[in-house]
């Protein structure tokens, strides 16, 4: 029963080759040292050409960048730039053994979550429960264990620690986040780490050009996490990083799963930019306005953020 779980998010389309996305990478960097703009084409052959490859490869790639959203496939036309390339960072394919790992993590929420898993399981049992590869399942354990989800039994057996989800230890979640990580921009010892809002700023451009699709929910996650809880190291407040901390653990298995469509992806993003611009700005009273909206909006749609 849970094993579907797994083959339900299986793609049918091949996987990129790192070559393709190498190539990939080069290809924006080309067109933001050119200038393109919105409705630029993308002639298969001078791309050959200039990057001394053949059209295996370019196709692939071309691909792969429609798949990441910078570019759109246009009928007779092949494909176009979809906007201004103003960033242009290297592109990640995730390894097979990823997107299993990925997909298995998932997979141990939901069934957690929908109290399909006891609280206790060895590594055999998890294996045959979701049809996974023990290897999987051992590297997955271990991302569980260093979240502080579950412990190691004498053994081969695993006990996890975190509650099921519930209505009231979600909404008892956002009620205390919504006091703790605005408060946090206020602090006389807040000072934005600006290198990392640069990174971050990047990092949450790239994601919301991709194709969602059910497994990049971890990613997903990670990128929130990371914001929420660099902003609370920000703060200079080592009990509110603390506080931070402790809630992306329990939200880490409680939330992984994603439940709202693309188009939530894509506004929970945005809303982050909003918060990280006011911040930019020296304007930290709006900041922390934006952040209680924001929470109480994915609160309201018990949404991942």
């Amino acid at each position: 029963m849970a094993s579907a779980a797994i083959d339900e998010q299986e793609t049918t389309s091949p996987r990129a080759s790192r070559l393709q996305a190498d190539l990939a990478g080069r290809i924006l960097r080309m067109l933001k040292e050119q200038g393109a703009g919105p409705g630029h084409h993308l002639v298969e052959l001078d791309l050959c050409r200039h990057f001394d490859v053949s059209r295996t490869p370019v196709r692939g790639a071309l691909k792969l960048l429609a798949e990441q959203g910078a570019v759109e496939a246009r009928a007779n036309r092949g494909y176009v730039l979809r906007g201004p390339v103003t960033q242009a960072p290297d592109i990640d394919v995730p390894s097979a053994e990823d997107e299993e790992d990925q997909r298995l993590f998932v997979a141990i929420a939901e069934a957690r979550n929908q109290k399909r898993m006891p609280d206790q399981c060895s590594q055999l049992e998890i294996a045959r429960l979701f049809g996974a590869k023990l290897p999987s399942v051992v590297r997955v354990l271990r991302k569980l264990a260093e979240l502080g989800l579950v412990e190691r039994k004498p053994g081969n057996g695993w006990s996890f620690s975190m509650p099921i989800n519930s209505g009231s230890a979600r909404a008892e979640s956002y009620a205390f986040r919504m006091i703790i990580e605005p408060a946090g921009m206020l602090e006389e010892t807040f000072e934005l780490n600006r290198e990392w809002l640069d990174r971050s700023r990047s990092r949450h451009l790239a994601f919301r050009k991709r194709r969602w699709r059910e497994t990049l929910a971890v990613e997903f996650f990670e990128i929130n996490s990371d914001f929420h809880e660099q902003l609370a190291r920000c703060s200079g407040n080592r009990y509110f990083l603390d506080a931070v901390q402790r809630q992306n653990k329990l939200r880490s298995f409680l939330n992984i799963q994603w439940v709202n469509g693309p188009d939530r992806v894509v506004e929970s993003i945005d809303e982050h930019l909003e918060i990280l611009d006011k911040l930019d700005k020296g304007e930290n009273r709006l900041a922390h306005d934006l952040m209680i909206e924001h929470l109480r909006t994915a609160k309201d749609g018990e949404a991942t953020v």
